[in-house]
């Protein structure tokens, strides 16, 4: 049985067209030319001179350690990061509500090109503007505060989610499509028993992705009035609160971790049962 396995991937890998490898090991050589021009363009020896160093340093050592730990600093962090967190959950949801059936419609293999077309062009207008820019229109159009932020985040979220899904979909093999078509399943019936289920690691995956951006980008938005921990580390800033800028980043760092290992737990629901016994 382990021979026909290691036959059949050996098959597929047959398949592989020459002419997609040349042209993937090109471009990976482009790339490489390029990034190497631009390194050359970069002054190394002034960013590393030895004064600027010392002197950076010195400024990170005097100001920005040790934490601030004083209660008022510890509690307006927790309320402004819980905020956070409430913010990115709702805004996460909405996103994913959203991508889910613009991101079928996008995808060539679900949706004829008069629908994925302009579906695409319209997540990827989307994608092009900011999740700053977004917020600042939000606050221009709906006020100061955590709700900006969330419309912000969930228009953001609805097109980069949309991006990563249509081109999971995308990525589909066709047997599976072919094998229930042959029984006549109808198009919604292909959705639910064949892309869903062969993608739902990956969705997993990309949630969870989303997720920790807009814990991340929801204190930023807060710059522009959005809520969140963004408008208490302009403040700090404002103020040259060092300290308590070191403290914030702390908190934020344990709770994106936090939300890693959570997302790790819930996607080896979807993992091969024998996942942990692979050995290359």
């Amino acid at each position: 049985m382990k021979n026909n396995a290691n036959l059949t991937a050996g098959q597929k890998l047959g398949k592989l067209e020459p002419s997609r490898l040349l042209n993937a090991k090109l471009l990976f050589t482009l790339m490489t030319f390029l990034t190497v021009y631009i390194l050359i363009q970069i002054n190394f020896e002034r960013l590393f001179q030895r004064i600027n160093s010392k002197s950076t340093i010195d400024f990170i050592t005097t100001n920005f350690w040790p934490p601030n730990t004083d209660d008022r600093v510890i509690q307006s962090i927790e309320f402004a990061l819980i905020e956070t967190l409430q913010m990115a959950v709702v805004s996460t949801y909405f996103g994913m509500m959203m991508s889910f059936p613009l991101s079928l419609m996008a995808a060539r293999n679900l949706s004829p090109k008069y629908i994925s077309v302009p579906t695409r062009l319209f997540l990827a207008i989307i994608r092009t503007i900011p999740s700053l820019v977004w917020a600042l229109l939000a606050v221009i159009l709906f006020g100061l505060g955590p709700r900006s932020g969330i419309i912000a985040l969930s228009i953001y979220t609805t097109a980069y989610l949309g991006k990563f899904q249509y081109e999971t979909f995308e990525g589909l093999s066709s047997d599976s499509f072919e094998a229930l078509k042959a029984v006549g399943a109808s198009r919604l019936q292909l959705i639910r028993y064949v892309v869903f289920p062969e993608t739902a690691n990956q969705l997993i995956s990309q949630i969870v992705f989303m997720l920790e951006y807009n814990v991340r980008a929801g204190s930023i938005v807060g710059f522009v009035g959005a809520g969140g921990v963004g408008f208490l580390l302009k403040f700090y800033l404002g103020y040259f609160h060092f300290g308590a800028i070191v403290t914030t980043i702390l908190y934020l760092l344990v709770t994106v971790v936090a939300i890693d290992f959570i997302g790790g737990k819930i996607r080896q629901k979807y993992q091969d049962p024998n996942f942990d016994e692979l050995n290359i």
